[in-house]
């Protein structure tokens, strides 16, 4: 089956292409479009007018600047998978990026898309929450920030104006004794997960300073757990820390049964990945 017919506009700069979601009666963006094209493909998507970015050079970037690691609206997946400063710095990135999806999809899809989606089950947005991060949105009024923590509404919805577009994720750049890490359980490779945690800790003097978990498919959005967080600072790692904060983090999470597995299985997987996730972030945090 083909796409209905539809109005595709291409901007070359991101006056352009606000001014064109403000002028246009329900405009879909395009990015990567591994999600929207093949819906289209099917007809379960039929939009009128298409304002396809992907001419806008400016939104193509992953790089720090200002403090913070900035994602543009058109880095791939596969440009945080193979990134040098992501590999060395951000260890839940790191181990997020080739977890999604397919190749295929890794080299087309964009990280800004996956969180614009804002399905539960994405792993981004779990990644971004547990390290503090922030949405930046352009619209006609100009542009505003988002923390992450406020962005996500409901099953794929958020804070987005439907004028507005995200031209860019920040995340602050670690501290000195930061380290991340990021578990995900599912079904088979290219999977969406069943279960996903993200975990971010900073230590000093062998004591836990700050920190941040977050959860992916276990709610109706990517969640943080700032109690589970909470109970680590101030205190020395240890794997009966790492299972107190599992054990919050479990309690937290509202899963559903389905035919992948019970509600009781996921909150017990919640347990193991959160301690799984501590562990290898205080391990980078101290190399």
């Amino acid at each position: 089956m083909k796409a209905a017919q539809f109005e595709h506009h291409e901007p070359n700069t991101l006056e352009e292409a606000v001014s064109l979601l403000d002028s246009l009666d329900e405009p879909t963006i395009l990015a990567g479009g591994q999600s929207l094209i093949p819906m289209m493909r099917f007809r379960l998507a039929r939009p009128a007018t298409v304002v396809d970015l992907n001419r806008i050079d400016d939104l193509d970037f992953l790089t720090e600047e200002d403090g913070h690691l900035r994602i543009g609206a058109l880095c791939r997946h596969v440009d945080v998978e193979e990134s040098e400063i992501v590999a060395e710095r951000y260890g839940s990135f790191a181990d997020a990026a080739p977890l999604v999806a397919d190749p295929q999809i890794r080299n087309r899809g964009t990280v800004v898309g996956s969180v614009a989606q804002s399905d539960p089950k994405g792993d981004w947005g779990t990644v971004l929450l547990a390290h503090d991060g922030e949405v930046v949105a352009a619209g006609p009024d100009g542009e505003r920030v988002v923390p992450a923590e406020e962005f996500f509404l409901l099953p794929y919805d958020n804070m987005l104006d439907e004028t507005e577009l995200i031209t860019e994720l920040r995340v602050p750049i670690p501290a000195d004794g930061e380290g991340s890490a990021y578990h995900k359980l599912k079904r088979k490779v290219g999977d969406y997960a069943m279960v996903g945690v993200a975990a971010r800790v900073v230590l000093e003097d062998d004591v836990v300073t700050d920190a941040g978990i977050a959860l992916t498919a276990v709610d109706i959005t990517n969640v943080s757990v700032p109690d589970a967080a909470a109970v680590l600072e101030g205190e020395t790692p240890s794997g009966a820390l790492f299972k107190r904060a599992g054990e919050i983090a479990a309690d937290a999470a509202n899963p559903e049964s389905d035919e992948h597995g019970s509600a009781d299985y996921k909150e017990n997987m919640v347990r193991v990945l959160t301690q799984r996730a501590l562990a290898d972030a205080v391990e980078r945090a101290t190399q």
